[in-house]
């Protein structure tokens, strides 16, 4: 017997009008699931190309996946999705979140939340068990997102989940992240989307816990192994502080592997801080304080109560800082502390000024990329290879770990699950290079994965171009699956087991956990072509809003021109080389000629044309999206 994992409902809400009315979640998840693939459609279908992102016809889409509120699977993430103005030429992108809120929608009676137009005055909507009403934000405005989430639960019930948006997102920064319950932010711009609709907070508050599945028994075998293959710590990745004031915090219905931590220093501010968030700040303040301090966990929070993106900071800071040795900017011009990078002043300086657009604030605000655009070629010339196109951190960049390329070159933005498939396996390599107690996945590991995960041994061999067309293929695939669904990037694709003697994951896994709560037996495959689908509608939606295929498909330049010399994650550079023997990639650069040629294998295993890279009617009638052909062909954008 089949089941529906979905409330069935979608929330609309014309913030123009003031209005809010349902439609229903089967038009979409028939062939989109959830999460990025049914907040895709409805961008295809609703927000021509003419659009802008601060326009009020753009759509901002929080959904959830068919596999939220279920215990245990790490399946309660949920993505923001919408044009952002963060990205040149403006683009569809997507921000995936982990903590409460997600489930909680859900709870509340819904499956998405779709939200267009724009209030006259700030609001906010309160949805709770169907119903939703639009509340005056006046007295929220201008407050910093944690403080105005903490005024909503004081004012509506400390158990609702609230996600809000900072000064930044109010005046429409480029850099403005969205920040819900547990500090769960998302990055991308589309908190500026949320302030240009002067829409401050969304809350959500439900009583229906209860989801079916289909196979019961089945279901529960299934978690039971999935707890004995994710025993362990899979991501390896800790918070930058560990002791007494460290605890770990669970996102909704998970069994909280990962790394996901707060901090609580000596103040008694609390907050979540890990990974690049937590780290972006602390080698500066190191060096600044000459010792471990707490700055770092407070630069943290600053970004996420103004609303600014850490990673695009983080590479902002560095171009200011070149900038001001090379006598472009100057401490009076700017109005920043610039010769003290690393202080609790400069970073409050920094932050304030970008968020209220204050000074020169105003010429930072629209990012790093037109920042240098406005000062002029000298400015320019310091954006060097320690970019992504996005304007983001380049940590997993190719003349690394090559498939990157890619996969980077055919997004809207840095994708960072896809990236991690790659990233996050070397790593665990790195501990069996290095001999790390309890390390074990060693080379042969890493090419038996390769070959079930990634179509061929070879993709594992970091020295040659070989094989990475179609390893990026089935990444990209597996991963736009996964943020359909929604599953958390820590704990899938199950690619690698601690505890079982032949260390190697299972890559059907996903499929098995949604047959037995739908009851619709899907295999690998089956279940992979949504990824397909999906991954293919987005492939169109950048096409018609001006990625144009083969020319578009590029990295930063530098990368083909400058040698590698040191890398933030791993400074050896160390990757598996032939036959796993560990090689460094330092002092290599992307090869174009090669990269053009892996281009051309990508493009004929996806069945679009090879010399333009655009798609073809053919095959996205075979995924069953030939609206999209048409919409493409109608714009001469559909290779004949």
């Amino acid at each position: 017997m089949a089941i529906s994992p979905y409330t069935g409902k979608i929330l609309r809400v014309d913030l123009s009008a003031g209005k809010s009315t349902e439609s229903s979640t089967a038009v979409y998840a028939d062939r989109f699931l959830g999460g990025r693939g049914l907040a895709a459609k409805i961008h295809w279908d609703e927000v021509p190309p003419h659009v802008k992102a601060l326009d009020p016809d753009n759509r901002l889409t929080f959904a959830t996946g068919p596999l939220s509120c279920y215990p245990s699977i790490g399946g309660s993430r949920w993505v923001v999705c919408g044009k952002s103005s963060a990205i040149n030429p403006e683009h569809f992108t997507y921000s995936n979140f982990g903590g409460h809120w997600g489930a909680e929608l859900k709870f509340a009676g819904y499956d998405a939340l779709v939200v267009h137009g724009k209030s006259d005055k700030p609001v906010y909507l309160f949805i709770h068990d169907g119903k939703v009403e639009i509340k005056d934000a006046s007295a929220l405005w201008g407050k910093g997102a944690m403080d105005a989430r903490e005024m909503l639960k004081g004012e509506l019930g400390a158990s609702v989940k609230v996600v809000t948006t900072g000064p930044a997102g109010e005046n429409q920064v480029a850099l403005a992240t969205i920040l819900a319950d547990n500090d769960a932010s998302g990055s991308g711009g589309l908190g500026a989307v949320m302030g240009s609709k002067n829409l401050k907070a969304v809350v959500v508050k439900g009583t229906k816990k209860n989801f079916p599945v289909a196979n019961p028994q089945g279901f529960k075998e299934l978690l039971d192994r999935f707890r004995i293959l994710r025993k362990g710590n899979p991501v390896g990745i800790q918070g930058v502080f560990e002791g007494p004031n460290v605890k770990k915090d669970v996102c909704y219905g998970c069994i909280g592997n990962c790394s996901r931590r707060t901090y609580q220093a000596e103040n008694g501010q609390k907050g979540k801080f890990m990974c690049q968030a937590g780290l972006f700040y602390q080698a500066r303040a190191e060096k600044f304080y000459g010792k471990k301090t707490e700055v770092p966990f407070f630069a943290t929070k600053l970004c996420d109560q103004y609303g600014v993106d850490t990673n695009t900071l983080d590479v902002m800071i560095l171009w200011l800082w070149r900038c001001f040795q090379a006598g472009v900017i100057t401490e009076e011009s700017t109005g920043i502390p610039l010769s003290k990078p690393g202080s609790l002043e400069f970073i409050e300086s920094l932050i304030k000024t970008i968020a209220l657009r204050q000074g020169f604030g105003e010429i930072l605000a629209g990012g790093t990329f037109k920042a240098a655009a406005q000062l002029g070629p000298k400015a320019q010339e310091q954006l060097t290879d320690y970019f992504t196109n996005s304007g983001q951190r380049s940590d997993y960049e190719p003349r690394v770990y090559i498939t990157t390329a890619l996969l980077m070159a055919m997004e809207p933005r840095q994708p960072i699950q896809q990236l991690h498939e790659i990233v996050l396996l070397v790593g665990r390599w790195l501990k069996w290079v290095h001999k790390d107690p309890g390390a074990f996945v060693s080379s042969d590991l890493v090419r038996a994965i390769a070959k079930k995960f990634w179509g061929s041994e070879i993709a594992a061999d970091f020295s040659t171009y070989e094989g990475k067309a179609l390893s990026a293929l089935k990444i990209q695939d597996r991963q736009h699956l996964k943020e359909s669904l929604v599953l958390c990037d820590w704990l899938w694709p199950i690619t690698d087991v601690e505890f079982e003697e032949e260390h190697v994951g299972d890559p059907g896994f996903e499929s098995k956990v949604y047959s037995a709560i739908t009851g619709q037996e899907v295999d690998e495959a089956g279940l992979n072509r949504f990824g397909e689908r999906i991954f293919n509608l987005q492939r169109a939606i950048m096409t018609r809003e001006g990625h144009r295929g083969r020319d578009a498909d590029t990295v930063t330049a530098t990368w083909f021109t400058s040698p590698l010399r040191y890398h933030l994650v791993q400074p050896e550079c160390l990757v598996p080389g032939k036959n796993g023997e560990p090689v460094s990639r330092k002092g290599e650069v992307l090869d174009r000629q090669k990269f053009e040629k892996m281009k051309d294998e990508y493009y004929a295993l996806r069945e679009w044309d090879v010399a333009t890279g655009l798609q073809t009617k053919t095959k996205l009638t075979e995924l069953g999206m030939p609206e999209v052909a048409e919409g493409l062909k109608k714009d001469n954008l559909l290779s004949p």
